[in-house]
């Protein structure tokens, strides 16, 4: 069975790979972030980014763990690569415009600190819960976090495998 990516999972591969990242411990946020002259701060605050005249800043909530910092990287990462900030002539009310980029950016999160290229290459243990442990540990992030991206690609994978379109 081939894998089909979507346009996201295309994306991602195309950026990691024009910044030089090819390979789970290359995924680093501190790295990214300097290869995208976008500044990193920590804070006693709830994750967010910050632009002032097109100079980002992403503020990570200090008391998170290493893994949830990772995971909200890759969230408001998505909000300065993917979403521009000046948007007219929408027929979406701005609360559900703000929802879509939440969601948006929460889907974006889980491709890219678990990148489909990367994550089709491993040799994934048939007990579900070894499989998430496994991706957790690689790729440095939560094993809710992992679990839930493991049911995505295998969802995805299931689709695939019936015929069935799925994005």
């Amino acid at each position: 069975m081939r894998y089909i990516n979507s346009h996201l999972e295309d994306w991602i591969e195309s950026f990691l790979n024009n910044i030089g990242i090819n390979e789970p411990s290359q995924l680093d946020k501190h790295t990214i972030a300097n290869d995208l002259d976008i500044w990193i701060f920590y804070v006693n605050d709830t994750s967010h980014y910050v632009e002032i005249n097109n100079l980002y800043t992403i503020f990570l909530n200090k008391n998170l763990s290493k893994e949830e910092q990772w995971q909200d990287f890759a969230h408001e990462l998505c909000h300065i690569v993917r979403q521009s900030s000046k948007f007219t002539n929408f027929h979406l009310t701005k609360t559900l415009w703000n929802i879509y980029q939440e969601r948006q950016a929460n889907y974006f999160a889980y491709h890219f600190c678990i990148p489909t290229f990367m994550l089709i290459d491993l040799d994934l243990p048939k007990r579900p819960e070894l499989a998430v442990l496994k991706v957790s540990n690689i790729f440095n992030v939560t094993p809710e976090f992992a679990n839930h991206r493991l049911n995505l690609y295998y969802q995805k994978t299931f689709c695939q495998t019936r015929g069935v379109l799925y994005g």
